[in-house]
């Protein structure tokens, strides 16, 4: 007797059974009974791919210091598995459940962009006419031509990678290169679009998003805007314990404060099994639960590479709202999130029809996104489809303490008053004497480290180099030079900037706050970005895509300004260290 079911739909059926998600039902006349048996039996064949995901999970979150993950696996049939893992309030010992609420972050942007591409489908939307004939407030200090929709989402128009905020949005925003030319990352260029969503269908952007993408998809747990109406539903979110300084792998966490999130660039909250229906529409290509959300035209469009990007160190290119890469005769479509206190990943892979999405409640050391979990679940379910054996763990993560080439940093630096900074190497090991202690450092980046001792806890100490040889220090604003350096060893700046070192605060915390110190005869944000003078009180980053940006200050009071104005962003002298 034929079941009428094709290889690849039983194997999701048992991917689907092995968790309990998928009902009994009987097909061409079969008992349930029978297909619940050829059902379990596929089950097993995958339950291994599981256990052993499940154990690369317990050991990551202990790595990395998580307190809770959702995780979500598709296929073109839909949901494979919804689990939960850890706290969703630590100090309650609530758990992460099926329906707990996580932030997306900047996968929100590829939502954004279906809808877009569906008002271009409807004709009520040119993709290559100016944005400002559609938002005619709109304001753009700019050499350049007009920035198209096609540039806002695929991140080539010019504007400033700095803001995130809306409010921002009806200031004079900058262009810093010709639409098209540069990739650079600007949440603001995505705040746009859900402006001009709401310019052409005449409705609030959380109305449209939850009739135009989430409906469609099936995605009836989850929200278009992070509200105080959806607090109690969603996950306690942790950021460092102090989070205006370096922080460490595994440092201490905080509850981090509640933020309302009515931004395009990253606003939509979801559930884990939810984000299986978003998967699942990716891999059929535009094709949902409810029927289509795109047409295979503007699906091509959608996944189209525009700009090449690298997506965290890898070869890719960025399309409308996701990365796209070709491997191995593979299409991948990847994205991350980012947000105060939650970091997420998305990994779909549509040529196999398999796809994951991680979530975790927290902010959490170097950037993390939790990649290594959505890309080894793609692999375990790769290899379960094609009954091969099983990939292992991935590595272990290095301890921060083990540095290979600690040697390259030992040596006495001194400063120009005379100050030593020394250093040792020891067994893989880099060791700072300080005080009657040796403190042992741990890498926090190429040249860069974390010294544990309140001394040091404001920067990341930096080495310098030249030809490959480090030859000088910094911390902070101190300095100090190695045995090998040559270079001028005494430096002039204005003396009005004097007026502009401090620290600075934000009253948001997506920006927090920033040191300005100077250093070897430079103005410098956390004694790390230089800044490029322009006029007395107006600054510019130093480097590629810093040219929309300016950082202004005023308002002087004994002799020091206390605010700073940074691409839109404001930010306020505070008095500590």
């Amino acid at each position: 007797m034929s079941l009428n079911i094709n290889r690849r739909q039983l194997l999701g059926s048992g991917l689907k059974a092995a968790l309990g998600v998928v009902a009994m039902q009987t097909v061409g006349g079969a008992r349930p009974g029978l297909i619940a048996e050829r059902i379990f039996s596929q089950a097993d064949r995958f339950a291994p791919a599981f256990k052993r995901l499940d154990e690369f999970i317990a050991r990551h979150m202990s790595e990395i210091g998580a307190p809770g993950m959702t995780l979500a696996l598709a296929n073109r049939n839909g949901l494979l598995r919804s689990s939960q893992y850890g706290f969703a309030d630590v100090k309650s010992g609530l758990k992460v459940a099926p329906q707990t609420l996580f932030e997306i972050g900047s996968i929100s942007k590829s939502f954004v962009a279906l809808a877009i591409l569906q008002q271009a489908e409807e004709g009520k939307l040119d993709l290559h006419r100016p944005v400002v004939e559609y938002l005619p407030w709109l304001k753009v200090d700019s050499r350049f031509a007009p920035f198209t929709t096609h540039h806002l989402l695929s991140h080539t128009s010019g504007l400033s990678g700095v803001p995130l905020l809306m409010r921002v949005a009806a200031t004079t925003l900058r262009t810093g290169a010709a639409p098209g030319s540069q990739f650079v990352y600007s949440n603001i260029g995505y705040d746009l679009l859900g402006f001009l969503l709401e310019a052409i269908d005449k409705k609030p952007y959380d109305e449209i998003m939850q009739r135009r993408v989430l409906n469609p998809l099936g995605m009836t747990s989850s929200s278009p805007i992070i509200s105080n109406d959806i607090r109690e539903r969603m996950a306690l979110g942790y950021w460092p314990l102090k989070p205006d300084r370096p922080f460490p792998l595994r440092g201490k966490l905080g509850e981090a404060p509640w933020v309302e999130v009515p931004e395009a660039a990253g606003s939509i909250a979801a559930t884990a099994a939810d984000m299986g229906n978003y998967l699942r529409m990716l891999m059929n290509r535009g094709a949902g639960v409810s029927g289509r959300v795109l047409a295979e035209n503007s699906f091509d469009s959608f996944i189209k590479p525009v700009i090449k990007s690298p997506f965290r160190g890898e070869d890719a290119s960025y399309a409308y709202g996701l990365w796209v890469s070709e491997i191995n005769g593979h299409t991948l479509l990847r994205h991350t999130g980012g947000m105060v206190a939650f970091s997420s990943a998305m990994y779909a892979d549509i040529t196999d029809g398999i796809a994951a999405f991680a979530s975790v409640n927290a902010r959490l050391a170097g950037g993390y996104r939790p990649v290594a979990v959505t890309k080894y679940a793609l692999e375990l379910l790769s290899a379960a489809v094609r009954e091969q054996e099983l990939p292992p763990h991935p590595a272990p993560l290095p301890s921060p303490a083990i540095i290979k080439n600690a040697a390259d940093y030992a040596g006495t630096y001194t400063s120009p008053d005379g100050k030593k900074l020394v250093l040792t190497s020891r067994a893989e090991q880099l060791i700072l004497q300080h005080g009657n202690t040796g403190i042992v450092l741990e890498q926090a980046g190429r040249d860069r480290f974390l010294v544990k001792h309140p001394d040091f806890e404001l920067f990341a100490l930096g080495f310098g180099r030249d030809k490959d040889k480090v030859v000088e220090a910094f911390h902070g604003a101190d300095w100090w030079m190695g045995q090998a350096y040559s270079g001028p060893k005494s430096f002039e700046h204005p003396k009005d900037w004097a007026a502009y070192a401090g620290h600075f605060r934000s009253d948001s915390p997506w920006y927090g706050s920033m040191r300005l110190v100077i250093r070897k005869g430079q103005l410098m944000i956390d004694g790390e970005q230089p800044l490029v003078p322009i006029e007395s009180n107006i600054f510019r980053p130093a480097g590629d895509g810093g040219d929309a940006d300016r950082l202004v200050f005023d308002m002087l009071a004994q002799g020091r300004a206390t605010r700073l104005n940074f691409s839109g962003i404001e930010f306020f002298r505070t008095f500590t260290p």
